[in-house]
């Protein structure tokens, strides 16, 4: 369970707008204006005004970008949320973090840099940032 309960609190409330189930394979580019809670596959990159939820047992491949992010499952990327971004016992990341509020519980697994914006920061900034950090990896990568 984690710190700030947002994974529960979502679930119960029935808030989850957008679904990937645990069977499902996707693959491409998902923006909502709600939530997304992620329990399959999915490689690309999300978006979403709300929160975005990353189970137990499933898989991000590509960035996210959100009010909110709760990984416990395994994420490939890089996540920016505006608000609480939570890796829970559970969770893996590789990828570069960038929230108002990161918590990291312990027995997770993180590898990336982490940056956090102060109370107030608007989430075009944050998302900004986090742009920028895909582009010069990016860059870094075709050299190679």
């Amino acid at each position: 369970m984690g710190l700030f309960n947002i994974e529960k609190n979502i679930a119960a409330s029935g808030a989850v707008d957008s679904i990937i189930g645990e069977k499902a394979k996707l693959k491409g580019e998902l923006f909502s204006r709600g939530s997304i809670s992620v329990n399959g596959e999915f490689e690309g990159k999300l978006a979403a005004d709300g929160e975005v939820l990353v189970a137990a047992g499933s898989m991000v491949i590509g960035d996210i970008y959100a009010g909110s992010v709760v990984v416990s499952g395994k994420v490939d990327g890089n996540i920016a949320a505006s608000q609480t971004l939570e890796i829970t016992k559970k969770g893996r990341v590789n990828g570069d973090l960038i929230g108002g509020r990161i918590v990291i519980e312990e027995g997770s697994f993180y590898c990336g840099r982490v940056k956090v914006e102060g109370k107030g920061s608007a989430n075009n900034d944050v998302i900004e940032e986090a742009v920028e950090i895909v582009e010069a990896q990016a860059k870094q990568t075709a050299k190679l």
